[in-house]
């Protein structure tokens, strides 16, 4: 019984320490390995770009709701605690980043800590679960900026990465005020999980004479809630939640829908108490808005 006991304990440990893998990612080796962000006490920013049909493995990434990013690590390292870590990412019809400058398009911060601890492990995956999902199109190329302020420790070559073709990363002075030192070729070697939506199709019912949407039950709401629309026709339909600042802070849907009568739910676990609105678009077009209540 205590050897069952002890293989069930080191299981759930074996379980804790190396986290999942990504659905979808572009490569899954170290190779030499590369310092920046992570590596530099004084702070550092990176941006890279993925262009479509790179997170290709272990088959192609369709669009969707980024929840997760996830970069591999080439060197042990840490615990190592840094100031302000930023992810943001951003979506382009770009094939290469600006010359001799950073990418200064919309970009969303999907995550952000004030102080935040890392431990890396060799050939495993460093995940971040984001703060918000992002609505990743994959026939557009994906800006990912990393950026910390400072750290307790060095990494060294901490981070796996792929020499490929053309401007796809630029890399930063240090300490802040971030400037351009450099650019060249390397891609980090990273994943993405896509969360999954549930929508339902109600009744089937094509004969939809406008696109609507209804409002959210329950409501006021902890943190669930049932939101139902209509699609009148054939569109690229998205439905987005916003936060009264006007502020993205989760898509629900982000894909072409047929006509009828729908529902999705929404989950605002990681959202603060307050009001928020719920905007449906058709082809990019807006629709409708309503606005909705969560109380924790």
């Amino acid at each position: 019984m205590k050897k069952i006991f002890l293989f069930a304990v080191l299981f759930l440990t074996v379980l804790s320490v190396y986290p999942q893998t990504p659905q979808y990612y572009n490569y899954n080796t170290t190779n030499s390995g590369n310092t920046f962000p992570l590596g530099t006490t004084s702070g550092r920013m990176v941006q890279w770009l993925a262009l479509p049909g790179d997170l290709n493995q272990p088959g192609p990434a369709p669009s969707g709701n980024i929840t997760k990013i996830y970069l591999m690590v080439a060197a042990n390292f840490g615990p190592i605690t840094y100031t302000n870590l930023s992810i943001l990412f951003g979506e382009a019809t770009i094939t290469a980043l600006p010359t001799s400058a950073f990418y200064t398009g919309t970009r969303d911060t999907v995550y952000k800590r004030a102080s935040v601890s890392l431990t890396g492990v060799a050939m495993n995956w460093l995940e971040f679960t984001l703060d918000h999902p992002f609505a990743y199109d994959n026939t557009k190329s994906l800006v990912i900026q990393l950026e910390q302020l400072g750290s307790t420790g060095p990494a060294l070559y901490s981070l796996g990465n792929t020499y490929l073709t053309g401007k796809r990363r630029t890399y930063s002075t240090t300490p802040p005020p971030f400037n351009v030192q450099g650019q060249d070729a390397y891609v980090y070697n990273f994943g993405v999980t896509l969360g999954t939506t549930s929508v339902s199709n109600n009744t089937g019912n094509q004969n939809v004479k406008e696109f609507s949407l209804g409002q959210n039950y329950p409501n006021p709401f902890n943190p669930v809630t049932n939101i139902s629309y209509k699609v009148e026709s054939y569109k690229v339909i998205k439905l987005s939640v916003y936060d009264m600042l006007g502020k993205e802070v989760a898509v629900l849907v982000n894909q072409k829908q047929n006509a009828g009568e729908y529902e999705v739910v929404f989950d605002g676990e990681n959202l603060s108490s307050g009001m928020y609105y719920y905007v449906l678009y058709a082809d990019g077009e807006k629709k409708d808005a309503k606005k909705m209540l969560m109380i924790k």
